[in-house]
């Protein structure tokens, strides 16, 4: 409804404008230019009274109640959440001395997130001087788990 609406507005505006520069300057079209601009406020009324009814109006182009289209923005908005923390763990390895390590975060969403796994893969991995005497899989579940909150056991580190 809203396209049609807005297009005929659209199509009124072109001919008036068409017909002000063929009738430039005549009497005819000053009386053409005010029937062209008539013509808009009706077009730009006319749906009016059933929008204020209620019978149907422009609120429902506007406001989407689609589930599915619900659901889509949630699962994405959540996997970039998801993301982000997978970034920020890595960022915080690396920062502890542990570079080129990847991880990956399983959640279960509700409410808020619930982390139910937590995967570190040290295939890449390369240490700081300062931490190379240290057992890298404990270090690497301690950091990990106390970033993110979760317990150890949550974690699996593999190379």
């Amino acid at each position: 409804m809203i396209v049609s609406w807005v297009m005929s507005i659209l199509a009124v505006v072109i001919l008036s404008i068409v017909a002000d520069l063929l009738l430039s300057g005549k009497r005819m079209g000053k009386f053409v230019r005010g029937v062209f601009a008539s013509l808009t406020i009706l077009i730009i009324v006319a749906p009016l009274p059933d929008i204020f009814s209620g019978k149907s109006g422009l609120g429902d182009a506007f406001y989407v109640e689609n589930e599915q289209t619900n659901e889509v923005f949630l699962e994405y908005a959540n996997s970039l959440r998801v993301s982000t923390l997978c970034k920020a763990t890595e960022d915080k390895l690396d920062a502890e001395g542990y570079k080129g390590t990847e991880v990956d975060i399983a959640c279960e969403w509700g409410s808020e997130i619930k982390i139910t796994t937590v995967t570190v893969n040290l295939h890449n991995l390369v240490m700081d001087e300062k931490v190379v005497h240290i057992n890298k899989y404990s270090a690497v579940t301690g950091i990990v788990s106390e970033y993110l909150g979760v317990d150890k056991g949550v974690v699996v580190i593999y190379d």
